[in-house]
């Protein structure tokens, strides 16, 4: 018997139930504007699907308030981050104005990055795992 198939399967499932409960820290860039040190969280649902939060973001320079934010209905299979058509949401209140359209990217145990529109401007993220006190619990 062969067990060096299974075995590999097996890996790699834990590599993706590891990626899923991660805490990130990185740069978003959008719309010309970039935040540094930036705190991402990906989570996994019951139904199987990956909530990506955002922790104190602004999105413009100008913006008045910092805000979290929540990108549910994402997948993540073979490290590939994917979703679109996406509804975010703060405080439980929808944005369908911002809908996240061509989601895109990878995420491991060690590092994530992404890609998508929200509305109409393209924002791009890139972050390390973040230390465990740096993170909010969720």
């Amino acid at each position: 018997m062969n067990i060096k198939k299974p075995l590999l399967t097996l890996l790699i499932l834990l590599l993706t139930l590891a990626a899923t409960a991660q805490s990130y820290i990185g740069t978003m860039e959008i719309d010309g504007y970039t935040r540094k040190n930036v705190d991402v969280r990906l989570a996994r649902t019951q139904q199987g699907t990956i909530v990506l939060y955002m922790y104190n973001v602004k999105f413009a320079r100008l913006m008045p308030v910092k805000v979290d934010m929540e990108i549910p209905g994402l997948t993540l299979a073979d490290g590939r981050l994917q979703g679109n058509g996406i509804v975010p949401t703060s405080k439980g209140k929808p944005y369908d104005k911002y809908r996240v359209t061509r989601f895109n990217g990878t995420a491991d145990t060690e590092k994530i990055t992404f890609s998508c529109f929200l509305g109409d401007k393209q924002m791009k993220f890139s972050g390390l795992r973040a230390k465990k006190n740096n993170t909010k619990n969720q």
